[in-house]
This record gives structure tokens, C-alpha cells and sequence, in this order.
């Protein structure tokens, strides 16, 4: 009975990290279209265009149904004939607005979402999906998925679009995360040991003595929050 059960128990477990796996990563089959391909859910930040505001350096803003492309790294909006366009780069832009969520704009293409805020710094995030693999066909046309696993570009098109992918090999995407660091006038400083740095100056002994003792692991978002709360407390 014992046995059983820790057989039940190693299956599951098993199928749980193979489900965490899977769920990391989107195959596009050679010669598929991204779009026809791949599910909205996998493919948009949110489940559907949701009505937000375009907010400008001057304050002023508009208001659109906005949704975020992760495989593009683009901000898209449905205009008013209910076509789906991606935003202008465009260096008047602040943020973009979705709901509770801010989407910052470091121009010329990038929109980081608001994690948190802490004193005169704010905490940004921005998950995308990159092609890491193309895999070349082996016989009878198969994709082989031998290929070395490689980092590249996200494969984009024009003005949002999705243009038909290599005929000749699957692609492989995974899900990217990435962290910015934003002060009050609104410059980006990465959040890394040297942006920690510039962002805390005035205090920048005691913050480097901080990230060395605890020994900070800059791509991890709680190590990040834990380092923001202790720098937000000194004078």
C-alpha cells in the first residue's frame, strides 16, 4: 500500500513539473502562421483588448481597447474600423494604462509593467517570449529538434504583424522576464548593482554594502523588492 501510494505520489509529481515545463515554452510548426498558430491567451498579456488610456508626457491621453504582444514586445490597440495596430514609437508617450496596471514606455519600443513602487523608485517588469530555437528539417521533412539551443531576436513583422514563419524548421519560444528600475523624473536605470547605485547615490556606501552582505540575485523579483524596501527607508 505504501508503494502504491508513493508511486501515485512520484506520478504526479512528475506529471506536475512536466506540465510547468511545457507551459514555459510554445512550438510553432515549419511554415505556420504565429497568429493561426498560437493561442491568444499565449500570445497577448491579457485574455482580451481591454479598454485603457494612452497617457502623454503632457498629460494629455486618449482612450482605446490596449492589449500587450509578447511575442513582439509591442503595445497594440483596435482602432476604430476594428483593425489591430501596434502604437507608434513615439517619445511623447508615458505610460500606457490597462486597467490597475501601468505600462511604462522607455522609448523607443519598450513597456515595462508596474510591479510596485518604493519611495522615489519604482520596480518594472516585462515578460516577452524570444525564439531561442529554430530547428532544421531532418528526413521526410521531420524537424529533427537537435539544434543547439541559442538566444535570439523575437521574429516580428510590420507594424504588428505576424508574417509566415521559415518553412523549412519548427520554432521554439520561451518565456523571458526582465527587470527596470525607474526613479521620479522618469529615467530607466537597470536593476543591476550599478543601477541600484545611481538610483541611491546619496546613500550609495551603505546600498552596496546591503547587496553584498545579502548577497542579491538581481533577476529575482523578491530579492529586488527586498533590496527596494531597505533602500526606501534611508534618509
Amino acid at each position: 500500500m505504501k508503494l502504491l501510494s508513493f508511486v501515485c505520489f512520484l506520478f504526479i509529481g512528475i506529471q506536475a513539473i512536466v506540465a510547468a515545463q511545457s507551459n514555459q515554452y510554445v512550438r510553432v510548426k515549419a511554415g505556420e502562421n504565429l497568429t493561426n498558430s498560437v493561442l491568444f491567451s499565449d500570445r497577448y498579456q491579457y485574455p482580451a483588448f481591454t479598454i485603457g488610456q494612452l497617457v502623454y508626457v503632457s498629460n494629455k491621453s486618449s482612450v482605446a481597447r490596449f492589449n500587450y504582444n509578447l511575442f513582439l514586445d509591442e503595445m497594440h490597440f483596435i482602432n476604430a474600423t476594428g483593425d489591430t495596430l501596434a502604437l507608434q514609437n513615439d517619445p511623447t508617450v508615458k505610460l500606457v494604462a490597462i486597467g490597475p496596471d501601468s505600462f511604462y514606455y522607455e522609448y523607443p519600443k519598450t513597456y515595462w509593467l508596474l510591479v510596485s513602487t518604493y519611495g522615489s523608485a519604482k520596480l518594472l517588469i516585462k515578460r516577452t517570449m524570444v525564439l531561442i530555437d529554430r530547428e532544421k528539417e531532418g528526413g521526410y521533412k521531420q524537424s529533427t529538434g537537435a539544434s543547439a539551443i541559442r538566444t535570439t531576436t523575437t521574429y516580428s513583422g510590420t507594424n504588428g504583424s505576424l508574417a509566415r514563419l521559415d518553412a523549412h524548421g519548427d520554432m521554439l519560444f520561451s518565456k523571458k522576464t526582465e527587470f527596470k528600475l525607474q526613479d521620479n523624473n522618469g529615467k530607466f536605470h537597470p536593476a543591476n548593482q550599478a543601477g541600484f547605485l545611481n538610483l541611491f547615490a546619496k546613500n550609495k556606501q551603505v546600498v552596496k554594502q546591503y547587496l553584498k552582505e545579502n548577497s542579491i540575485n538581481f533577476n529575482q523579483e523578491t530579492d529586488l523588492k527586498n533590496s527596494l524596501a531597505f533602500c526606501a527607508t534611508l534618509p
